[in-house]
């Protein structure tokens, strides 16, 4: 199995089949963010494809302080889905059979039996095409259920926008980004074109940082020039709590890179785990530099999580992570996220 996974869906041939379903009303789709039901009969789990792809859901997620699976996973016979279990939010349907039509994978992205459902089938007449098909296509079929939890936490967030901090970004650097209510602007250590908004709780921080710094060339988009850029701007921007301490990137464990196209831009995201220099503080990081064409320059989306005490950071991280999903410049075209192409490395 792949252990780097690029969460940007890429477009399928052939196989891939986009369904819509017309109907009229639908309920509401029922489970908790992150968690997908796959439903398959017993001897279909037990083959070397449906235990593929049972670890596939369960494979560890990047850029975690601890070990979280990338879903929660739940395994049913197709025996008893119910009515009710048909709205579950994210749901794939396997089924092996000498009389299935058309062997492949299919997903229903229009709400199939419930509002914003990700429903998917793959269907093969047999076990051994079963498995070629999961392992073949494994990027996409995860790619297809992380988009659908990022749109729906889109969505969401623009139906409860702060407009006020949207126009404060706008006004400064001329592009659009989502904000949701309940964040709030926070004051910078120096930079007045830096801006740092977040969320509290009493047991949690969500944020988004903003920055930007001129394009001189494809060297601005490396690894390494990217990470000693943010360091720098953090330093100076994002004091810690005991005097003299301030946020920075933890080196000492991997940062995730890769290059994707957000709204029709290109753009570079770094995953790993921040840290406060001079104090016990740190958590996940999701950063994505966008390259501003027109303006010769680069924006950057900084967002971190900040829970500890919460074991479970994944739905946070997918949070705040949206956020950087909504960005547009001048020109852009929105494009839902299952429509993203990209690559990654290590």
């Amino acid at each position: 199995m792949k252990k780097i996974i690029n969460y940007c869906l890429l477009t399928m041939p052939f196989l891939w089949i986009g369904c819509k379903d017309s109907g009229s009303y639908k309920p509401n789709i029922t489970g908790k963010m992150g968690e997908v039901m796959i439903v398959m009969d017993e001897k279909t789990k037990k083959s070397a494809g449906g235990e593929y792809l049972i670890e596939m859901f369960k494979q560890e997620m990047q850029g975690l302080p601890q070990i979280e699976s990338i879903f929660d996973l739940s395994v049913i016979p197709p025996t008893i889905l119910s009515d009710h279990m048909k709205t579950w939010r994210n749901m794939l349907i396997v089924t092996i059979s000498p009389d299935v039509e058309t062997e492949g994978v299919m997903y229903y992205t229009d709400n199939a039996w419930a509002k914003e459902q990700a429903l998917m089938r793959i269907e093969a007449k047999n076990y051994d095409t079963f498995q070629q098909l999961v392992e073949k296509y494994e990027v996409r079929i995860l790619g297809f259920f992380m988009s659908a939890e990022r749109n729906r936490i889109l969505t969401f967030n623009r139906q409860y926008p702060n407009v006020q901090l949207m126009d404060d970004v706008k006004n400064t650097w001329g592009f659009e980004v989502g904000i949701p209510n309940g964040y709030r602007k926070n004051k910078p250590r120096t930079d007045k074109n830096f801006r740092w908004f977040s969320q509290e709780s009493s047991s949690t921080s969500e944020a988004l940082m903003i920055y930007s710094f001129e394009y001189i060339g494809e060297g601005t988009f490396s690894r390494e020039y990217l990470l000693n850029k943010r360091d720098s701007v953090l330093r100076v921007n994002v004091p810690g709590a005991v005097d003299g301490s301030y946020m920075a990137t933890e080196l000492n464990l991997p940062v995730t890179y890769k290059s994707i196209t957000i709204n029709g831009h290109q753009a570079v995201e770094l995953r790993g785990l921040w840290k406060v220099v001079g104090d016990l503080m740190g958590g996940s990081f999701v950063m994505y530099a966008h390259h501003d064409k027109k303006n010769n320059r680069v924006i950057v989306t900084d967002g971190y999580v900040y829970a500890p005490e919460k074991p479970n950071k994944r739905n946070l991280v997918w949070q705040v992570e949206s956020l950087h999903y909504s960005v547009k410049f001048a020109g852009d075209k929105e494009v839902k996220s299952e429509e993203l192409k990209g690559n990654s490395e290590e």
